[in-house]
């Protein structure tokens, strides 16, 4: 039989679950959605954050009746089938509150608590390292996405942004109107460097 997850939790995070305002994670998953396009990835990655999410505040001693998520960006790699999720808690949830929460997504830079696992072992730490490349990304995307968030980038199929609108490669072969006449997704568009992030995580990752 397999054994239990354990969950490891750095003091700096313990710390930062203990504030009012929310606490931003970077989480390196396998990704197990049923395609690379956004309507099936985002789902999928907002479930895993959920349950990720709730078996690490309970290893930090949280068990409240309610908390929010909110996923601001998912980024496929095209190197190897992973992806980068980009997510904020508000472990102390007040559906009063809705307006500083938002405050709080919107802006790029915030400490990065990073979720690594490791065969059976989640490791949850405050990343230093991880701030300004996870901020840039984050801002880049914020200039050329107006569509509300979680913000989505594959970089094996870069999407293109037509007036601040984002389209992608379609799950059937269809033709978006947006795109432009006789553009190759096979080609790209615009390839963010991956060497910075391909180290955000165990080599095995989530379930």
């Amino acid at each position: 039989m397999p054994r239990d997850k354990e969950y490891h939790i750095g003091d700096e995070t313990r710390a930062a679950l203990q504030t009012k305002t929310g606490v931003r994670f970077l989480l390196r998953a396998k990704l197990k959605a049923e395609s690379r396009h956004s309507s099936d990835v985002i789902p999928w990655a907002q479930g895993l954050s959920e349950r990720v999410t709730k078996a690490v505040t309970a290893a930090a001693g949280h068990q409240p009746p309610h908390f929010a998520i909110h996923v601001n960006a998912i980024k496929l790699l095209s190197r190897r089938p992973y992806a980068l999720i980009c997510y904020d808690l508000f472990l102390h949830y007040d559906s009063d509150a809705d307006h500083p929460r938002s405050q709080f997504s919107r802006k790029p830079n915030q400490p990065i608590h990073e979720i690594i696992k490791r065969a059976n072992n989640y490791h949850v730490i405050r990343s230093k390292r991880l701030d300004d490349t996870v901020a840039t990304m984050y801002k880049l995307l914020q200039e050329c996405d107006h569509g509300p968030q979680p913000y989505f980038e594959d970089t094996l199929y870069v999407p293109l942004y037509v007036n601040g609108r984002r389209v992608e490669r379609s799950k059937d072969g269809t033709r978006d109107p947006a795109e432009p006449e006789g553009w190759d997704w096979e080609r790209g568009w615009f390839l963010p460097d991956e060497d910075e992030l391909k180290e955000a995580g165990g080599e095995e990752e989530e379930e």
